[in-house]
């Protein structure tokens, strides 16, 4: 019994040496892109084959990996283009935006806030530090017509790169008593799915799922609704983003 609970001790030390109970901490810039993605208005592909999107956002209530209480916001730019055709279901789409804000920072992996974390936290972690960063997007992807229901699937990758306050403090606890995810830039992959229904003249709307992964996972839902002027504005919820709205323009080429 007591070699068992010696070996036990000695893991746990361990661990604590080794930095493996150590919170986590990642760049503001690996979440999701507020893009909203404009299917086809109509099922017989009487749309242009190449759309271009505009959108600004804005966050509050921001939650995500030790993180709470930040608020963000953007715009961003979004290219789609149907190769194939106007009737093809097949998209290919380029995306960039940038976006800042303010958030404080927060144990949300209980059993890997050591003391010293925690006693930072009591200290100057309840701030709110300031934020920056840019984002692209390449992904393909098809949206399927089911009578007035949509389809829509999509896989691709996501940069990203930023800086400010927030990520020197990151720095500064990487070298103690966190870890650091990445380096204030890096890539994920992204996939996302959708369900939307077609209104006739009045447009579209969507409800969409987007997650982003690559040694944590970031998740995000939204849904829009689609003018068939080309206007558009959607409300959403995304870990690091925080539940805001979106307006936007849609543009045919």
């Amino acid at each position: 019994m007591k070699t068992s609970i010696s070996l036990s001790t000695l893991f746990v030390l361990a661990l604590s040496l080794c930095g493996c109970l150590n919170p986590h901490l990642s760049s503001m810039g690996a979440s999701q892109m507020i893009v909203a993605h404009q299917p086809r208005l109509t099922v017989n592909g009487d749309s242009s084959a190449i759309t271009v999107s505009v959108d600004g956002f804005g966050g509050a209530a921001m939650t995500g990996r030790n993180i709470k209480d930040g608020f963000s916001g953007g715009a961003s730019v979004a290219l789609n283009y149907r190769p194939f055709g106007l009737s093809s279901p097949l998209y290919v789409e380029a995306a960039f935006g940038g976006k800042g804000g303010k958030a404080s920072f927060d144990c949300s992996e209980g059993g890997k806030c050591n003391d010293l974390y925690e006693a930072w936290l009591e200290s100057a972690g309840q701030r709110k530090y300031s934020f920056w960063n840019l984002q692209e997007r390449m992904a393909v992807g098809a949206d399927f017509n089911a009578g007035p229901m949509i389809l829509g699937l999509g896989v691709g990758v996501q940069l990203f790169e930023g800086g400010g306050d927030f990520d020197d403090i990151r720095d500064y606890l990487g070298k103690s008593f966190a870890e650091n995810d990445d380096e204030g830039y890096g890539v994920k992959l992204y996939s996302t799915a959708r369900l939307g229904t077609r209104l006739g003249q009045y447009g579209v709307i969507t409800a969409n799922a987007d997650i982003m992964w690559l040694k944590t996972m970031n998740v995000g839902l939204s849904l829009n609704y689609f003018h068939p002027s080309g206007f558009h504005g959607g409300i959403f919820g995304a870990e690091k983003v925080g539940y805001g709205a979106n307006f936007g323009k849609t543009f045919s080429f």
